[in-house]
């Protein structure tokens, strides 16, 4: 889950609506993938379908609110990063590349103190890496462009959890695949992109739940959230 703080309670965002909506903002920006675009969408927008049975109901966290997305170990991490790229699999030979490799991306950049877990996250990691250049040569996608699509992957996901509530701020620092800086802005709802990145200014749509402010966290409402994407020179 994807929380923030609402007045009654919490606002909540399951991980796989945060992949519908990532695919949302790859259709809206400029920037396209290098490799087979079916499967790169079906990447995208199923990054995260291996949450799908956790967040099928609010948890209670760590702290005062729900369970997030943040506050699993990494061995749980581990498992349902493996979980999204099967499923990427049963999508596309594509969708499992840039899913195996975003996960790589993700987890190798975490710092792990205990000896033994590092080695067995860097032989996940390392398996997730072979078989995204397995999955890519058999597609006959060159490692160059299945890096710059992992890199596109990364930034429309890092969007997308921004729209959904986390981090928060008004502000977003971006680097697009080409290694361009692109940073965005939001006003409640409303959120400004560079022109060169958001061609046409659009609506985008994000589910959300609201839940109580104590455990059990019941859900109290099921709405849609409309995210006005607008361009600015």
């Amino acid at each position: 889950m994807i929380c923030s703080r609402s007045g009654q309670g919490w606002e909540l965002v399951r991980q796989p609506d945060h992949g519908v909506l990532a695919c949302a903002l790859l259709d809206a920006i400029a920037d396209a993938p290098r490799g087979p675009l079916e499967g790169f969408r079906l990447a995208v927008a199923h990054h995260d379908d291996g949450w799908g049975q956790r967040d099928r109901k609010p948890r209670a966290g760590d702290g005062e609110g729900p369970e997030s997305f943040l506050e699993l170990s990494l061995p749980e991490h581990l498992e349902i990063s493996g979980e999204s790229v099967r499923l990427a699999g049963d999508l596309h030979p594509y969708a499992e590349a840039i899913v195996a490799l975003h996960g790589a991306w993700l987890h190798g950049a975490r710092i792990v103190q205990d000896p033994e877990l590092a080695e067995q996250r860097d032989a996940v990691i390392g398996s997730w890496r072979a078989l995204a250049e397995q999955r890519a040569d058999e597609l006959g996608v060159a490692p160059a462009d299945l890096h710059h699509d992992q890199r596109l992957c990364a930034m429309v996901d890092f969007m997308s959890l921004w729209l959904c509530g986390w981090p928060e701020g008004d502000e977003l620092a971006l680097e697009r695949p080409s290694g361009e800086d692109a940073d965005v802005e939001r006003d409640g709802d409303v959120v400004r992109l560079p022109a060169a990145l958001l061609p046409a200014s659009c609506d985008l749509v994000v589910p959300v739940l609201s839940v109580a402010g104590a455990v059990p966290f019941p859900i109290v409402g099921e709405s849609v959230r409309t995210i006005s994407l607008v361009a600015v020179a």
